[in-house]
C-alpha cells in the first residue's frame, strides 16, 4: 500500500522520543506478511492484510495512514491473530488526515501479528466468457475469464485473490494496471438449440410487417453437475460465441485444419446452480409464427347506480399457427405476457408458468410443416377485474 513516505531513521527518532507511548509508524515496519483480496461481492472489494508489528512494553500508538488510496475509512478494522494478552484500547482519527491511530497495550516488548481489513474502492472487475461450439452444435467448451482494473491507488503484490468460489490464486496487480486471467475451463458442456417467440417482442402477424425479422435462436446451457458445470453460480458477463469449422486445404494433398467462426455476442445472465442460461446466436427465418386473438367478450359486468357499465371481466381466446420450413424438427418456446389478474381456462398444449404474469409453451415442431399442415396452438383465459386494484407495474 502507498503510505506516507517516512524514512526509517525518522521512525527510530519517534520511537526514542516516546518511551512510554511508543508511536510506531507503519512504514517503518516490515512489509505485509500476507494480503488477501476477496471479490466475492460484485460491488465491493474486501482487502485483508497481515503485518508483524514490533510492540514496546506499555501503550503503543500504531498509525495506519493512506494517501492517494481509495479506502473506505468506516470499514477499517484491526484484530490480533492468535491467543495473546495484547489488547486494542481505542481508535482515533487525526484531523485532516487520511489516517487513524490505534492505541495498543502490550505487557512486554514483543512482536505480534495484526490483521487489518477494509473495503477498497477502485478495483473493478468483470467476467467475460468464450464459448466454442462443436460442429454438430450439441456441446461447447466454455472458458471463463476475470478482468481486473486497478484504479485504487494501491499496488497489490502477491495477493491471494478469491472469487467466492473455487481455489484462490496469487497475483500481483499494480495501480492503473489491467489484468485478465482464465479462472475456469469447462469442456463438452451439453447445449440445446432453441428458437424463441415472445408476444411482446415479435409481430403477431408477420405477413403485414414490412420489416419482418427472424426468430431469436439461442443455445441453452444448464448450470448443473450432469452438464459438467454447477460448481457455483455463473456470474453475469459478456459471452463471445464461436463455432468450430473445417478449413479448406490451401493446396491439394494438404490436411484439413480446424478453424472457428464467430457467430455472435451476448450477455450471460446471473445463472444459479441447476438453472438455465440462454446465449443468443442470431436469428432464423425458417419458422413463422402467427398469433391472433379470436375472442374478447365482456362478462360479469358491474354497473353503477345510473346503470352504466363500470367494471367487467373478459373471456379471451388466442390462436397461434406455426410453420416450420426446415428439414428437421425444431424446438420452439412461445412466451406469453398476461398483465393483471387472470386464470387459464383451457390450453391445447401444456404451459409452464414463469411468474404471475408470464407463461411459456414449449413445442417440438415437426419438420417441413406449412400451408394446411401447420402446428396450431390455442388457449383460453379469463381476465379478472378486481375492483380496479390491479398492480401498476408488472
Amino acid at each position: 500500500m502507498k503510505f506516507r513516505q517516512l524514512a526509517p531513521v525518522v521512525a527510530a527518532v519517534c520511537l526514542a522520543a516516546f518511551s512510554a507511548e511508543a508511536r510506531v509508524k507503519l512504514v517503518a515496519l516490515p512489509d505485509r506478511a500476507r494480503t488477501v483480496v476477496s471479490l466475492a461481492h460484485p460491488d465491493f472489494t474486501l482487502v485483508e492484510e497481515e503485518r508483524v508489528i514490533p510492540l514496546q512494553k506499555g501503550v503503543n500508538q500504531i498509525d495506519f495512514a493512506w494517501r492517494g488510496v481509495s479506502i473506505d475509512p468506516d470499514t477499517i478494522q484491526v484484530r490480533i491473530i492468535g491467543n495473546t494478552n495484547v489488547a486494542v484500547l481505542n481508535t482515533s482519527f487525526p484531523p485532516n488526515e487520511n489516517a487513524l491511530v490505534w492505541s495498543v497495550n502490550s505487557p512486554a516488548a514483543k512482536e505480534e501479528r495484526f490483521r487489518i481489513s477494509y473495503l477498497l474502492q477502485g478495483l473493478t472487475r468483470e467476467v467475460v466468457y468464450k464459448a466454442v461450439a462443436d460442429p454438430d452444435e450439441r456441446s461447447l467448451s466454455l472458458r471463463s475469464y476475470l478482468r481486473l482494473r486497478n484504479d485504487s491507488g494501491e499496488d497489490l503484490s502477491d495477493a491471494e485473490v478469491g472469487l467466492g468460489h473455487g481455489a484462490a490464486f496469487k497475483k500481483s496487480i499494480a495501480h492503473e494496471e489491467v489484468l485478465e486471467m482464465q479462472f475456469a475451463k469447462n469442456d463438452a458442456v451439453p447445449i440445446r438449440k432453441l428458437l424463441t417467440w415472445d408476444s411482446k417482442a415479435q409481430p403477431w402477424d408477420p405477413e403485414y410487417q414490412k420489416n419482418v425479422i427472424g426468430l431469436p435462436l439461442v443455445y441453452v446451457i444448464t448450470n448443473g453437475a450432469p452438464q459438467k458445470l454447477g460448481a457455483y453460480t455463473l456470474a453475469p458477463g459478456k459471452a463471445r460465441i464461436f463455432l468450430k469449422t473445417k478449413d479448406q486445404p490451401a493446396a491439394a494433398g494438404e490436411q484439413v485444419s480446424d478453424g472457428v467462426a464467430f457467430t455472435g455476442e451476448d450477455m450471460l445472465g446471473l445463472t444459479p446452480v441447476d438453472r438455465e442460461a440462454r446465449l443468443n446466436i442470431g436469428q432464423s427465418r425458417d419458422v413463422k409464427v402467427t398469433q391472433r386473438q379470436t375472442k374478447n367478450d365482456r362478462t360479469n359486468i358491474r354497473r353503477d347506480r345510473n346503470n352504466q357499465e363500470v367494471l367487467w371481466d373478459t373471456d379471451e381466446e388466442f390462436r397461434l399457427e406455426i410453420e416450420n420450413f426446415k428439414k428437421q424438427p425444431v424446438d420452439l418456446v412461445i412466451t406469453q405476457h398476461i398483465p393483471g389478474y387472470w386464470k387459464m381456462v383451457q390450453t391445447s398444449h401444456p404451459i409452464v408458468k414463469k411468474d404471475a404474469f408470464t407463461f411459456e409453451i414449449p413445442l417440438v415442431l415437426v419438420k417441413e410443416t406449412g400451408g394446411t399442415n401447420k402446428t396450431v396452438v390455442t388457449f383460453k383465459l379469463q381476465r379478472l377485474n378486481i375492483e380496479g386494484n390491479e398492480p401498476q407495474n408488472y
